[in-house]
């Protein structure tokens, strides 16, 4: 037969054998009926997972390539653990199969699409997930190896091209993550392209995750290691809302503090790798980039606000740089280091251009609940739990101002320790109304009412303005250097309750200062001018030093030494000076030698009222510190008459007995 007739026929018979192919293709999937294998399908799913799968209508296509379709609604059981709930649902699969690879004994699947799927991931106190029993059986399954003789199981092995999830979402329980707790999150929606799943190689991911009003974009790679499945990847996100990304810091191995309360923006950027068998073990290295946070827990009354800076992580390790942070007029800046997310450890150096102590005490310490009438205690509630209660650090704080209810200091260095919501300043030192002050205090904001502890040193303090700050009716009461010691200890949120909870003791002495005249001074410098006497007028009491040592309790300063030395005048008192600028004292007045000397010449009778050749009066203050009553002490000053009086009566005698005697006088010669 010639060639060129053959050629044809050839064609012919190709196209008729095409056309009844494509026409088997195009009539199979109407001439056989798929749904029927639904119950082997099931039967297959369970075999293999333990779990109960329902479909809803299925239907095969062998063009443009072979493949399942399964509408909704599509279900897969959870474990035997938590009957009557599911797993995955989904609305709709679809699944599309290489025909070379069917031929070559291997399920090669070429697309995965499924469509809105929920995953439901449940975690118990004990730390078993509820997909556990998957893992058991597929680590059973893959060592089980091959067949004895060298044969392989009969099985196809199922490789994945490629599988889209598009609008998906997971629902998480757990209640191992923090013990005692369940915590819950929804991560939607959830976009994702899954590439080599069943290969040789791990499994490469592209996902977009949803948080809130969050995305977050990422690519991961699924593999394994001695401990299980883990996922490595690398997220990115612009603008993410820091209380959408605060969801997640159970998982995160991030303290999550009860009350937690956060908003603003972070971007974000790095990688991480988690096991899925234990997700809070996540360990993250990248940056988040922090603006304008505000921050507050159960453990605050008032949020801090505009926290921003870049933190650089590393695992548990991160370091925060550009650190800032607001709180009313006051704010911190600097950098800090921290350790162990879950119980943070924080080195910090940190510069502020003024803290407002009062306005911080007010942030952080929240106002005491009210006690039920039949558990009335006498003992502080103790606070709601906050981060500062799982949170320790040391560092370095240098302040320009600092004010601490109605006083100021300035250029504030100190060492900082905190623990347990307690603040320590070590190697304290700050410029203190003209002079210094130095030492150590503690502010306790572990208790409703917050605490406080001081051991200072004063130095050349400028008296009139500590005083006029303390209380302005006590401005241009005194004047002069102080310095000593003060070891106090108090707490209350305002100066009031400060004042009446202070306990303590001190020794203070004011140098090259005065006095100005209260009514008691009027009357002694009066006494001291009808004699002459210097240095002591009527406006004011100039005075070379004023000293005490004080113990401090119920509103008051006791002291048993007060002493004030002129040069014309001694000043000897106890009682108490009160914290609310009253005093009740009993005092001694003593008149230099020299004054003495010239009230006496000018009125003898004077001389009844002197002890060594020095004028002594007794006298007592009572009523407000800056205008005191004055009264003469009546029975000490008459017992120093009588004493005065028996003196010369003794005296008196010696000189009588002596003449009776014969004995010279002193400075007779015999």
């Amino acid at each position: 037969m010639p060639l060129s007739r053959a050629i044809p026929r050839w064609l012919i018979a190709t196209a008729i054998v095409a056309g009844l192919v494509l026409s088997a293709a195009v009539a199979l999937p109407y001439l056989v009926d798929v749904n029927r294998f639904r119950p082997l399908i099931a039967a297959k799913v369970r075999e293999a997972t333990g779990r109960t799968l329902t479909l809803g209508t299925v239907s095969f296509a062998l063009l443009p390539t072979p493949g399942l379709s399964a509408g909704g609604p599509i279900r897969l059981s959870d474990s035997a653990a938590y009957p009557g709930r599911s797993a995955l649902t989904a609305e709709s699969l679809r699944v599309r199969l290489g025909l070379w690879g069917l031929l070559r004994g291997r399920a090669h699947v070429t697309s995965i699409r499924l469509s809105r799927p929920t995953l439901t991931l449940i975690r118990d106190a004990r730390g078993r997930w509820n997909f556990d029993d998957l893992v058991q059986r597929a680590a059973a399954a893959s060592g089980a190896g091959p067949r004895a003789g060298g044969a392989q199981e009969s099985s196809f092995r199922v490789v994945v091209e490629q599988a889209r999830v598009s609008g998906g979402r997971i629902l998480i329980y757990d209640d191992a993550v923090i013990p005692g707790r369940r915590s819950e999150a929804v991560i939607a929606p959830i976009d994702a392209t899954i590439s080599g799943w069943g290969g040789d190689r791990p499994a490469d991911l592209a996902l977009s995750l949803g948080l809130g009003k969050s995305a977050l974009a990422a690519r991961a790679r699924l593999g394994t290691s001695g401990a299980g499945p883990v996922l490595t990847l690398a997220a990115r996100g612009k603008s993410v809302r820091v209380e959408d990304l605060a969801l997640l810091l159970p998982w995160l191995g991030v303290a999550r503090p009860a009350g937690l309360e956060v908003r603003g923006a972070l971007d974000l950027d790095g990688s991480a790798e988690m096991p899925l068998e234990r997700p809070e073990s996540l360990r993250f290295k990248g940056t988040l980039a922090l603006r304008g946070v505000s921050y507050r827990d159960a453990g605050m009354a008032l949020p801090v606000k505009d926290l921003s800076g870049q933190v650089i992580v590393d695992g548990e390790r991160a370091e925060w740089r550009d650190f800032s942070v607001r709180a009313g007029s006051s704010s911190l800046r600097g950098s800090l280091k921290v350790e162990n997310f879950l119980k943070p450890r924080i080195g910090f150096t940190l510069t502020s251009p003024r803290l407002d102590l009062n306005e911080i005490v007010a942030t952080l310490v929240p106002a005491a609940p009210a006690a039920a009438p039949a558990r009335a205690s006498s003992r502080p509630a103790a606070p709601p739990t906050g981060l500062l209660d799982q949170v320790s650090g040391a560092g370095r704080i240098d302040v320009k101002e600092v004010r601490f209810q109605t006083f100021d200091l300035a250029n504030v260095r100190a060492s900082v320790g905190l623990a347990r919501s307690v603040f320590s300043l070590q190697e304290m030192s700050a410029a203190f109304y003209g002079g210094t002050l130095g030492g150590k205090a503690t502010v306790d904001l572990s208790r409703a009412v917050p605490g406080y502890a001081a051991s200072v040193r004063l130095e050349k303090v400028d008296v009139d303005p500590l005083l006029s700050a303390y209380d302005p009716g006590l401005k241009e009461l005194v004047r002069g250097r102080l310095q000593g010691h003060l070891d106090l200890s108090a707490a209350g949120a305002e100066m009031d309750e400060i004042l009446g909870t202070a306990r303590g003791t001190g020794a203070v002495e004011i140098a090259d200062g005065a006095v100005t005249s209260f009514s008691v001074l009027k009357q002694l410098a009066a006494l001291l001018e009808m004699a002459g006497g210097k240095g002591v007028g009527r406006d004011s009491t100039p005075f070379e030093s004023l000293r005490a040592t004080l113990a401090v309790a119920d509103r008051r300063a006791r002291t048993g030494d007060l002493a004030l030395h002129s040069p014309d005048l001694d000043l000897a008192g106890k009682g108490w000076v009160g914290l609310d600028a009253t005093l009740d004292l009993d005092v001694a007045a003593r008149f230099s030698e020299a004054a003495t000397s010239g009230m006496v010449a000018k009125n003898a009778r004077l001389g009844s009222l002197t002890e060594a050749d020095r004028l002594a009066v007794y006298f007592s203050l009572q009523g407000d510190l800056a205008s005191p009553r004055f009264r003469i002490n009546t029975q000490a000053q008459g017992r120093q008459v009588r004493e005065r009086a028996k003196e010369k009566l003794r005296d008196s005698l010696t000189d009588r007995l002596l003449k009776r005697l014969g004995q010279p006088d002193e400075g007779e010669t015999p």
